[in-house]
């Protein structure tokens, strides 16, 4: 959880409200999913949310330290505290288009970060699965639009480079509201 860039467990504990940047970019032109039609017959570009800014905006670190290569579907920062560089590859994206009733993803994540504690200097690979629902409203006391929406982070066991994704280790429920700036 904390290397897809949530912050510490206090937020768990003291029930906090984490606030953050981001932003919903064009998918990229490759992916499966990347454009749908809509009810009138158009062809539209689905959006997938910019994953380097809002690591930036979590984690506290410049926007241009964190290298975002589209071709290959990966992300690559180093952490504020020396722990080494953290690999992202986004191995499967499931994009479900814009309707009536909202709009979401499902990500499964293959993360490369160092093992910490007194295993530092070796890398391990982690698994994590992401899947983001919203609907779109209006924020009750301002009227601005609005996005509600549901995450779900499950993190899987990986072992010989197999990640068990049907038995998840642990899972994270978020509640997501992304306001107009």
């Amino acid at each position: 959880w904390k290397l897809l860039g949530g912050s510490d467990e206090k937020a768990f504990t003291s029930k906090l409200t984490e606030v953050y940047e981001a932003d919903f970019i064009a998918a990229p032109e490759g992916m499966k999913d990347a454009t749908y039609t809509s009810v009138d017959g158009k062809t539209l570009q689905s959006a997938v949310l910019d994953r380097s800014l809002e690591l930036s905006s979590r984690i506290g670190i410049d926007k241009g330290s964190i290298q975002l290569d589209t071709l290959n579907n990966s992300i690559e920062y180093t952490r504020n505290n020396n722990e080494g560089p953290v690999n992202l590859t986004v191995v499967s994206r499931k994009i479900e288009p814009p309707t009536e009733s909202g709009f979401g993803s499902d990500e499964v994540y293959r993360i490369l970060s160092s093992a910490g504690g007194i295993f530092a200097g070796s890398n391990v690979y982690r698994c994590a699965r992401v899947r983001r629902r919203f609907r779109r409203g209006f924020d009750e006391s301002t009227g601005k639009r609005i996005l509600d929406g549901i995450e779900i982070v499950t993190t899987h066991r990986v072992m010989d480079g197999v990640a068990g994704i049907e038995m998840p280790t642990s899972t994270c429920k978020t509640r997501l509201r992304y306001t107009q700036l």
